[in-house]
């Protein structure tokens, strides 16, 4: 079992070799681009785990990221290795408060989804089925409470029909995480909110399951908490766009751990926090 404050174990790694498993937002990818670019540095390493029988690496958080390199053409990326085993590291679900729709256009937009079946219910009845596999996710709106009908009871069958939901809002609101499905609790903090989606919790074996078949999660759902996050290595881009081969560029990161550890320049925080600056 390793120790509370082991340090993270950071790879170098091909950065084809990531898999997200979430929907990308291109519109974040471009940014990242242009602020990786203007930084000259990878400041935060994406978090991965191996996706068994596969020489791949499932994204957890920082896909974004890690999709911005790709595009900019970086042949290998520097990423912090968990493993769903590790102690401390869960799997938790982000909600989406969609805001600054009309809550006629995004009726309107639901409407057209296919396959797509709303029953009216209470919060609580709401919490079961999507508990129990019977509903795939929820919408609150204000007061009204509707289940979204599971066609056949699997979470992983239902993935295309979330991301019609989500795609019925998306580049159309302003949408922000939530980790509670109380309205009142929201409405005051989101005064434009439209709607509350809750979507159901996955399991590490869905996830995985998702980037080995090239499947992907709406984006902004899946919570992973990672226990020793590795957070400002800054490393340059010109390492890791530099026409060398893998095990350089990884003998280049152990010689920069080491200086790190030399000059007393890692530090670990235990305590909980608020960041405001992301």
């Amino acid at each position: 079992m390793r120790d509370s404050n082991a340090l993270p174990d950071l790879r170098m790694l091909p950065t084809p070799a990531l898999v997200p498993h979430e929907e990308r937002d291109p519109r974040r990818v471009e940014r990242l681009c242009l602020r990786l670019r203007e930084e000259g540095v990878l400041k935060n390493p994406p978090v991965v785990a191996a996706i068994p029988r596969s020489e791949q690496y499932v994204i957890l958080d920082g896909a974004n990221r890690a999709l911005a390199l790709a595009q900019m053409g970086v042949a290998h990326i520097v990423a912090q290795l968990v493993s769903y085993a590790d102690p401390g590291l869960t799997l938790d679900t982000w909600y989406h408060i969609v805001s600054g729709m009309e809550v006629e256009r995004f009726e309107a937009a639901l409407a057209q989804i296919a396959g797509l079946q709303l029953q009216g219910c209470t919060l609580e009845e709401a919490r079961a089925a999507l508990a129990t596999n019977r509903a795939a996710a929820y919408i609150i709106r204000n007061h009204q409470v509707r289940m979204v009908f599971s066609p056949d009871g699997r979470v992983l069958s239902d993935i295309h029909l979330l991301n019609n939901i989500v795609g019925a809002y998306k580049g159309k609101a302003d949408i922000y995480r939530a980790s509670n499905d109380i309205w009142e609790i929201q409405q005051p903090y989101y005064p434009k909110i439209t709607a509350l989606v809750v979507f159901p919790r996955y399991s590490p074996s869905d996830i995985l399951a998702v980037a080995a078949n090239g499947d992907r999660v709406p984006s902004g759902v899946t919570r992973h908490i990672i226990p020793n996050r590795a957070l400002h290595i800054n490393i340059p881009l010109s390492v890791l766009e530099a026409d060398w081969p893998l095990q350089r560029k990884e003998a280049w990161l152990h010689e920069w751990l080491m200086e790190r550890m030399a000059a007393n320049a890692i530090r670990y925080y235990s305590e909980s926090t608020f960041s405001f600056d992301e």
